[in-house]
Parts: C-alpha cells; structure tokens; sequence
C-alpha cells in the first residue's frame, strides 16, 4: 500500500489581497484516477500573511447529482482546522472509498472574515472546478445557488479567462494497492492554465483506469533562470510568478513523492519577459537556459525519475512580446533540445503548435487571442503529441 497524489497544484502567491470571504462553503470537484479506501488531504496557508481557519472540511462523492457518502476531514482529530502564515500541513487519514474514473468532492467551510492571498487556481477547469455557496456551511448538503469564483474574488473580476480558485488545500492522496505510475507536469503558464494539462490527463485517464496519476507542478509567469520581475504598477508587484525554476525544482517535484516521469516545458518567459518588461540585460543566452536544462535532467536521474523535455513553443504576436535575440535563442534552445541524448525524450512542441507560414507563430486556431498561450484545441494537440510519443503502455516508463 502506497500512499499517491490523485491532484495537486501549487498554491499561488498573489501577495495582495484578492479577495475576502465570510461565512461561505467552498466545494471543488477533482478528477481521481486512484482507487483506494483512505484519503488524506494537504492543508495550505503557505504565502497567507495571517491565520487561515478552515471550520469544517467535508470530502463526498456524487451520484447522478447528488452527494453521497461523505467523511470529514480532520487534523490531530479536530474539525476546525487553524493554519498559521506560511503552514502546510497533512490532514488525519480518513476511511473514505475513492474509486477510479469517480470525481472526489471537497467542500471547505470558513466562517470568520478572513483575507485571502493566495490559493491554488486553473484556467481550463477540465480536470478540477469550484462552486461557492454564501451565508452558511453547505459542506454536506446541496447547493442550490452557486457562485463562480470569479464572484467571490473581485481580484480576477477584470481577467477574461476567469480563473478557478481551490483555497485552503494543495493535494489530494490515495493510499491504493495499485501499482501506479505518477506524472509530474513542470513549467510556466501553459502548463498553469491547463489546457495542455487537463487534455492530457483527461487522455491519460482514460487509456490507463486506476493506473496513472497526474500532477500539475506549473507557475503562470515562471522563469526559469531568475525570480519573477519586480513591477511596481501591477498588483502584488509580479509576485505570482514565484521563484526562479532553478530554485523551485527539487522542492516542487520531489517533495511528496518521486515522479516516474517528468514532462518539462518551460523558458518562454525568460525570452519574452526583457521585453515586455523593459528588462533587456536580463535576456539569456542560449547556453544558460541550456545548461539548466542539464542540471534539471541531472537531478531527475539522481532522484531516479525520468524526464522528458518540450521545446519552446513560439510567441510571436507583439512587439512587446519578442525580439530578433530572443528568438534567436529560442531556434538555438530548441535545437539543442531535439538534438540532445540525455534527458529521456522529448516532445517538439513547436512542431505541433507552429503557424505554417510562419513557425514563429503559433497557429491561430491554438491560442487563447494572445499568440502565447495555448487554447481548448492547442493544448490537445500538445497531449495528443505526448501520447501518440510515449504512451503506448506504460512499462517502459515503469
């Protein structure tokens, strides 16, 4: 029996207030592809400024729309969960029957008026979403009026994506029986968003019942050689872009458990961000990014995980966006990245998203309206490129 993560995702650290909730339920519906008869969850107030008091925390699954079984969630045996700044912590395990291809229902209870700067979120809602009910604990009984996130966090009011928001918990875990094979999904935004993330897990799901799981480990803005830019005008100066990659990676990847494969996509933002940002001496040459590239396949080897590498998807839509120099860099990275024999494959995920007149372009039908991040359509052609690559079964990567 092993413990394993059915879903996780990175707490965000906004670091400005984005919005404040008061006697309100919080029920968010994860995918599992797990089947198992404990759960524990992980409790996060990791970049809270104050307490973070979760009142009750109820898990359920669904039938026909309803809920049904349920079983509340506890730490050291108590209900009411008290998370000081910065805390991360395990819940109780709990006797609680998940089963593969059924979604697992967490509904979080807060009843005093509470501040909230940072929290997990996703933008293409496929693999994980969140409804909210006001005026009371609804976390065993049905709500009849729900509201988006959106609604409750004025802060993404102006976003037109409109983020999903799972405050409170950044991990879900199974202990199972079953020999299962975990995949950790490491980049920027376009892993953040979901889109390719969500396809690709919703795929994986499917072909492997019970078999595989899937973990987003992405940070909309991330770099890969340095922490995000300071940017005095913008809310929370830039901090949700989090640490530089080269920092984050082994805490990211390797704290809970050891993935058996790693899909790496990332270093769009250390080409695009000097520019946007008017930041030119901070544009790498290709040889940095390609030596952290190493060091990344290096650590995954010592930590005896695989891991395969994405090539730089292109971006070109704004001047703001990119210049001759940086894309030089980037057709230098992605050689390297096609070329190279030592991480364990590689994805060419500029191929797959490319304009055909212009492969600095991605094509107009794959994007979100901003050239940059992949839309519904752009991220399954991304994991449709991963799966037909490397998952005809999964022994090889077992």
């Amino acid at each position: 029996m092993d413990w394993k993560t059915s879903w996780s995702y990175l707490p965000i650290n906004y670091d400005t207030n984005i919005g404040t909730v008061e006697n309100i339920t919080q029920r968010t519906y994860f995918k599992n592809n797990l089947t198992g008869n404990k759960v524990r969850v992980k409790f996060s107030n990791k970049y809270g400024p104050g307490k973070l008091v979760l009142d009750k925390t109820v898990i359920s699954s669904e039938k026909n729309g309803q809920l049904q079984k349920s079983a509340v969630i506890t730490r050291r045996g108590e209900t009411r969960v008290v998370l000081m700044p910065g805390e991360e912590c395990y819940s109780d395990e709990i006797d609680f029957a998940a089963a593969a291809g059924t979604d697992m229902i967490i509904s979080v209870y807060i009843c005093g008026r509470t501040e909230i700067y940072s929290a997990c979120s996703t933008y293409s809602k496929e693999n994980w979403h969140t409804v909210y009910a006001k005026e009371g604990d609804f976390t065993e009984q049905e709500i009849s009026h729900p509201e988006t996130s959106a609604q409750i966090y004025p802060f993404f009011a102006a976003d037109a994506f409109e983020p999903e928001i799972a405050l409170g918990i950044s991990e879900i875990q199974v202990l199972t029986a079953e020999k299962v094979m975990t995949v950790s999904m490491f980049g920027d935004s376009i892993t953040h968003m979901s889109y390719y993330a969500d396809a690709l897990t919703e795929d994986l799901y499917h072909k492997f019942p019970g078999r595989i799981t899937v973990i987003n480990r992405g940070i909309g803005g991330n770099r890969i050689l340095r922490d995000s830019i300071y940017v005095e005008e913008l809310p929370g100066h830039n901090a949700c872009a989090g640490i530089a990659a080269v920092k984050r990676f082994d805490q990211d990847i390797f704290a809970t458990e050891k993935p058996d494969l790693i899909l790496f996509l990332e270093g769009v933002n250390d080409l695009m961000h000097p520019y946007l940002f008017g930041r030119m001496e901070e544009l790498p040459k290709a040889e940095e990014l390609i030596e952290a590239y190493t060091t990344f396949i290096s650590r995954a080897h010592k930590e005896g995980s695989r891991i395969c590498l994405g090539t730089i998807l292109p971006y070109n839509y704004s001047n703001a966006y990119q210049g001759p120099r940086g894309e030089a860099v980037r057709h230098r990275v992605n050689e390297w990245i096609r070329s190279q024999k030592l991480a364990d494959g590689t994805v060419d995920f500029e191929k797959v998203t490319a304009s055909e007149k212009d492969a600095s372009y991605m094509r107009s039908n794959y994007h979100l309206g901003d050239g940059l991040h992949p839309n519904t359509e752009g991220g399954r052609a991304m994991a449709e490129a991963v799966i037909e690559k490397y998952f005809d079964n999964l022994e090889r990567w077992m």
